[in-house]
């Protein structure tokens, strides 16, 4: 086991996912932490690690092979700070110089350019010949690719794996999966995986643990808070974007089931928040359905008594917003079909009153939205910060719960809790919570129509990101938040999560 400074072995309790490592990387960009920045720490970690290994690295000859991506920026960066060091160093690309397509990567490679470290492009005279060298780094593909090893690359792992010396791949070695550590044919075989942040999944999983030799963590430099507080990373990261090949309905179907003789805008507005979310089609179950459908024409009626049988076609339902207390024997009806089929439910608004009056406990794929009232009706009357309410209603009730407040609060069943501090006063306003919970059931409907875990926390939390984020827009732009407004400047920041 090596002691090295600046790293720690890596625990499998401490591993993320690849979609997790994703919105950390953005969510901390947001928070004024550069993606340069860590790439440069990730590139002094590898430097310190191989100092370390080889004991010094004064006339030390190394080769780092670099793809054009991320991974290879974390390389490139390792190899001016291996030069600084003493090192004799070369970079192998996979691609020519122009083809790096990686901003943080081109600015690495012109960082290069004035330190003492040759850059060798592919076709060039002793490209991938690694003959004498001390150590070679894999930086040639990282967590962002997967499949077979082609080209280039495929050639560059070859001559990494016919090498002599220290062997260290950054983050995973090339040509094994990060999420399931499945090895594809020609997978680098390493001494060390110097993995940043945190350990990723597959690096326990499978065949990994052959082709990774002992896995290290380095802290890079994301902040704590990167990972706690809801930011737009967990839209980038999180809500798939569609396949090539996409046809009607692979973008997701939601079910809204509300409405009442007294109150009839409120699953229309969740409904339309669904659509802004990005799903392929929404069904509403209300006492006004077909009138709705009348004014717009993107939704589509159901007879409440239909509710249920409906649940089978969708991938996400609403249930509750402006129920007002009819209906009721109808909203356990439809959330026990969804409790069955295993589809997401938000249960919202006068969903949340019925729920604190039967006290059944729901099932991991349901998500409750209660205000502060709410939370404190089910609670049992007692009154709890929104953090300290979200935990507990959670447990007890067995659904992912958020908790509105200027701070949003939401936490699972098992306890893991985030935080999202978006939004604006202007948005106390009736209608939004029906904007949440419909953008919410659209973003859980998108994860389970692709087949991915629901996973109702973070999805939660980049909900709650996206409709704060359109209110503080909103109240910005114009000085005020109306409910259908809101629902258009939803559009926006789903859009500009693309980006």
């Amino acid at each position: 086991m090596v002691l090295c400074p600046g790293v720690r072995v890596a625990s499998p309790e401490n591993a993320i996912s690849t979609e997790d490592m994703r919105a950390f990387e953005i969510n901390a960009e947001n928070l004024g932490v550069s993606i340069e920045l860590l790439m440069e720490n990730a590139g002094n970690a590898v430097a310190g690690v191989l100092e370390c290994l080889l004991g010094g690295l004064q006339g030390a000859k190394v080769a780092v092979l670099a793809g054009k991506g991320g991974n290879g920026g974390d390389g490139i960066a390792a190899a001016r700070r291996l030069a600084a060091r003493g090192a004799r160093v070369e970079i192998h690309l996979t691609h020519p110089r122009g083809e790096v397509k990686h901003p943080a990567s081109r600015t690495m490679l012109k960082g290069v350019e004035a330190s003492r470290v040759e850059v060798v492009e592919p076709g060039a005279p002793g490209w991938l010949d690694l003959g004498g060298v001390d150590a070679v780094v894999d930086a040639l593909l990282g967590i962002g690719v997967k499949g077979g090893l082609r080209g280039s690359v495929k050639a560059a792992a070859e001559a990494y794996n016919k090498a002599g010396g220290l062997k260290i791949s950054v983050d995973v070695p090339t040509g094994v999966d990060p999420d399931t550590g499945d090895a594809v044919e020609g997978a680098v075989r390493s001494d060390y995986t110097v993995s940043m942040h945190r350990p990723k999944k597959g690096l326990f999983k499978g065949a990994a643990p052959l082709y990774a030799g002992e896995v290290l963590t380095a802290e890079i430099g994301v902040p704590w808070a990167a990972e706690y507080y809801a930011g737009p990373g967990d839209v980038a990261a999180r809500i798939p974007r569609r396949p090539r090949d996409a046809h009607k309905g692979v973008g997701g179907r939601v079910l809204v089931v509300g409405g009442s003789s007294e109150y009839v805008g409120a699953p229309i507005l969740a409904a339309l928040a669904a659509y802004a979310a990005g799903v392929d089609l929404v069904y509403l179950a209300s006492p006004f359905s077909r009138e709705a459908a009348l004014a717009r024409p993107e939704i589509v009626p159901r007879r409440m008594e239909e509710a249920s049988r409906v649940v089978e076609r969708v991938h996400a339902v609403v249930a509750g917003p402006g129920m007002g207390g009819e209906g009721e024997d109808l909203l356990w009806e439809v959330l026990d079909a969804a409790r069955k089929r295993g589809v997401p439910a938000v249960v919202d608004a006068d969903g949340l009153k019925a729920l604190a009056r039967r006290g059944d406990r729901l099932w991991g794929g349901a998500v409750l939205t209660p205000h502060r009232g709410e939370a404190k009706l089910l609670l049992g009357g007692e009154d709890l910060p929104p953090l300290r309410a979200a935990r507990e209603i959670a447990a007890r009730y067995g659904a992912t719960t958020i908790v509105k407040a200027p701070v949003d609060a939401v936490c699972s069943p098992e306890g893991r809790c985030r935080e999202s501090p978006w939004g604006a006063p202007e948005m106390s306003v009736g209608g939004t919570g029906d904007v949440l919970a419909g953008v919410l059931a659209g973003f859980l409907a998108r994860r389970r129509a692709l087949g991915m875990d629901p996973d109702p926390l973070n999805t939660a939390a980049a909900a709650l990101y996206t409709v704060g984020k359109a209110g503080e827009d909103l109240a910005m732009e114009e000085g005020l938040v109306s409910p259908l407004r809101l629902v258009e400047a939803v559009k926006r920041v789903v859009a500009g999560s693309r980006a």
